[in-house]
């Protein structure tokens, strides 16, 4: 008995637009996996009248632009723009169980409340809570002083969370207040 088209694939997401000249497209994701594509060589785009039409994955390139992943994918059939044009809008699917095994891998966000923070090899204090808003997570550090410290979740200051350690590595905190 065959399985539902629903229980085969799952759609990962929709080509936006074609990129350049050599039939690159874009593709927006729905998931947010970063390396959903490392295990994919072959997705299926559906067509205008709704069926899923298998295409070979030839090269991908990552781009993350406002917090939001997309994929500049070279499929093997498509060789130029026109190709690559006609795909737009046409949802991307791939095969239910790899993108789910993908998933799966993917662990739950590590709770930092109670990890060490240090800068420059000196402990500065521990992470009280973790605010979340909509630009980024903001870690509340207890000092060494007992002040408070606020530290945006950027590049900008933390450098490394080692969750074995329970530490996290954090840089430039003297721009945020006394340390």
């Amino acid at each position: 008995m065959l399985e539902s088209i629903e229980n085969q694939y799952q759609k990962i997401g929709y080509i936006a637009r074609s990129h350049g000249v050599q039939g690159e497209v874009l593709i927006i994701s729905e998931l947010d996996a970063p390396t959903l594509f490392d295990s994919l060589d072959l997705v299926r785009i559906e067509n205008a009248r709704g069926d899923l039409v298998p295409a070979r994955v030839e090269s991908v390139r990552v781009q993350e632009k406002h917090n939001r992943l997309s994929f500049f994918v070279q499929f093997e059939h498509v060789t130029d723009r026109t190709q690559a044009d006609r795909l737009k809008q046409y949802a991307v699917y791939a095969d239910r169980e790899q993108v789910e095994h993908l998933l799966d891998r993917q662990d739950d966000p590590v709770d930092m409340t109670s990890f060490e923070v240090r800068m420059n090899g000196s402990r500065i204090g521990t992470v009280e809570e973790v605010l979340y808003n909509p630009a980024h997570p903001i870690l509340q550090i207890s000092t060494r002083n007992l002040e408070q410290l606020l530290v945006p979740f950027v590049d900008e200051y933390v450098t490394e969370v080692d969750e074995e350690h329970r530490q996290i590595h954090c840089r430039n905190l003297e721009q945020l207040g006394d340390v």
